[in-house]
């Protein structure tokens, strides 16, 4: 099976047809919550403004049933010794976790991680709600988990040399520090190195991402790379297949290749797809094979309006508008000088688009501007001339198939 993909489509489709039964050794997911709210993803400097609504239309039970199948299938793909992360919030994680015991088995529940972090709203009517869930199974009772690279070093209380762990601090022979203390019955003496440290228990406290961090993509619900680095270096050895089959903007393909794990993306947004390219390119991977990503004319056509429109905005590294209506005809802007671009997911644009384009400019107080569509008339072609000669305006004027199946991909500036 291939490994360093990312998949464009419904990870259930995606599953059945790409992914071999028993070749994953980890799968993570965070999928959108049920939260009855449309989403509005907007990624910070060139990156995207998509709306999704929930795909489960009414209450919950509609939620758990888009859910299962594509659990029972993640099942499949997990090799015998796999085990898999499902990230959740207090809206569906109890009827969610009644459906894991039945696909993966009671026993094979292995833990519910709470993720504590201190950002989020206050509410004078109930306790503040500050944490995620994340369900931890096994696919069977033997699976792999190796604690040695989340270790938490013991740290001494300041008024008592063994802090609050008792017994007797030493010092052995090379050095190291210790506490020794009995264990229950007093019929075996422990020892504990305190730079070997402990486990995590099963609350976490991770700092969420903070406004100034550099992985920070503007990404309402992207978690913290500490988070993944826990769960894929604990469930993960180097070489395994690590999967997210709602990868998003790829936090954990990301933390897996800096963890020299081999990997597999799968969203149904191609501006997503293509900024998690970034990000892994940036993180060193090579060879990142892209399947199912529309570039031909009819894939084009079938997007979603905005989707198409921040789907081509990010191909020149663009600055989306985060305006979804009243953007007076201004789509983005190029990345350093700021030029305004519009995007038409239309054949034969005429010289009427032209001229209302022109009017945007002026309003932007800008010389430049450029237009993406399929195709162009002879009409807007000669409105492009005439304006560049009277009104000193200059408008270029791109093929979007021209423009995505470039390679390498134009710097527009």
């Amino acid at each position: 099976m291939k490994t360093n993909v990312l998949y464009y489509g419904d990870n259930l489709e995606v599953m059945h047809r790409f992914i071999d039964d028993n070749s994953i050794d980890l799968i993570y997911i965070d999928p959108p919550f049920f939260s009855s709210k449309a989403y509005e993803i907007i990624y910070g400097d060139a990156k995207e403004v998509r709306m999704f609504e929930d795909r489960w239309k009414g209450d919950v039970y509609h939620y758990v049933n888009w859910m299962e199948p594509r659990l029972a299938l993640m099942r499949e793909k997990l090799q015998p010794m796999g085990s898999i992360y499902v990230h959740l919030d207090w809206h569906a994680v109890h009827y969610i976790k009644i459906a894991m015991d039945k696909i993966f088995g009671y026993n094979n529940f292995q833990n519910e991680v709470i993720w504590q972090y201190s950002q989020g709203g206050k509410s004078q009517k109930r306790w503040a709600r500050k944490h995620d869930t994340i369900l931890f199974y096994s696919k069977t009772d033997k699976f792999y988990f190796d604690s040695s690279g989340v270790r938490i070093p013991y740290t001494p209380h300041k008024r008592s040399p063994t802090g609050s762990y008792g017994g007797v601090m030493g010092i052995d022979e090379s050095g190291r520090r210790y506490v020794e203390k009995w264990g229950t019955g007093k019929k075996k003496l422990y020892r504990y190195y305190l730079d070997k440290g402990k486990i995590p228990e099963d609350v976490w406290k991770i700092q969420s991402i903070q406004a100034g961090a550099h992985e920070r993509l503007g990404y309402p619900t992207q978690k913290p790379e500490p988070l993944l680095e826990r769960i894929i270096s604990a469930s993960s050895a180097k070489e395994h297949v690590v999967a997210d089959f709602f990868c998003g903007c790829g936090t954990t393909l990301a933390v897996a290749q800096l963890l020299s794990r081999k990997w597999i993306g799968c969203d149904v947004s191609p501006t997503a797809l293509r900024l998690v390219k970034e990000r892994l390119l940036k993180c060193g991977a090579i060879d990142i094979e892209e399947v199912g990503v529309p570039k031909s004319l009819e894939a084009l056509k079938a997007m979603q309006h905005f989707e198409f429109q921040n789907y081509v905005v990010s191909f020149i590294q663009g600055i989306n508008n985060p305006k979804l209506v009243g953007d007076t005809g201004i789509d983005g802007w190029t990345p350093f000088k700021r030029h305004p671009i519009q995007v038409k997911q239309s054949e034969h644009v005429g010289r009427p688009e032209i001229q209302r384009f022109e009017s945007a400019i002026r309003a932007e107080k800008k010389d430049k501007g450029y237009v993406f569509a399929f195709s162009f008339s002879k009409p807007a072609y000669e409105e492009v001339a005439r304006c560049k000669q009277e009104d000193k305006i200059e408008i270029e004027l791109w093929s979007v198939l021209d423009l995505i199946n470039a390679d390498p991909p134009p710097s527009i500036l």
